[in-house]
């Protein structure tokens, strides 16, 4: 049993060490000029493949995207208020408000610079979500794959971008996959967050 678990715990710490990082030589200059980002609608894929459940997959995958956006969005400005961060996140209701009134209802194919700039903030995150099964109630998991449905292993990926508005580059990137198992998406972010904590450009610390 002792094995088993030293198992299982070795095999968690190799995942969460998978995290590379990408950083703009200048990365930490281009941060230091920014006061607002925007955290753009994540592209969430719930990594089940059932054709009988697609539409209640897609449905799904919408609600993850819309409640990891404000989970991400709250963890930047609670930091923001305790000083740990300088800049502060537009309030999630505001970016995608802005997004419908000018028909965007995807991202694929456009410009990030184009976003920031409709947007009116200094840089915008974009990230994608995968997930082997609903971190929110899903209908129960989706009641019908529980009878003779083999689940997907419980690995988590999440991909995060900073591009900035000036220079239309991605100037920070981080991916990070885990294979623990998380109730709510706000403890996927807190998580996520925690170990990109060093990393991450927009710390109070490194602003000159």
């Amino acid at each position: 049993m002792k094995k088993i678990l030293f198992i299982l715990i070795a095999a968690t710490t190799i995942l969460q060490s998978c995290e590379p990082v990408y950083k703009a030589k200048n990365f930490q200059e281009t941060a230091n000029s920014h006061r607002v980002i925007a955290v753009l609608p994540p592209k969430v894929i719930i990594e089940i493949k059932s054709a009988k459940e697609a539409e209640a997959i897609r449905k799904q995958e919408k609600v993850e995207s819309e409640r990891f956006q404000n989970a991400l969005v709250s963890y930047l400005n609670e930091h923001h208020s305790k000083n740990n961060v300088f800049i502060k996140a537009q309030n999630t209701e505001e970016t995608n408000k802005i997004l419908s009134d000018n028909n965007i209802s995807s991202l694929a194919g456009r410009s990030y610079q184009d976003l920031a700039t409709l947007l009116g903030v200094d840089a915008v995150v974009s990230s994608r979500v995968s997930l082997a099964k609903p971190l929110t109630n899903g209908e129960a998991f989706f009641t019908s794959l529980l009878t003779g449905y083999a689940a997907p292993s419980k690995i988590t990926t999440v991909d995060l971008s900073i591009t900035d508005k000036t220079t239309g580059k991605m100037f920070w990137n981080y991916n990070w996959q885990t294979g623990g198992t998380f109730i709510s998406t706000e403890k996927l972010t807190n998580s996520l967050m925690k170990s990109a904590a060093y990393k991450f450009p927009y710390k109070t610390k490194d602003l000159k």
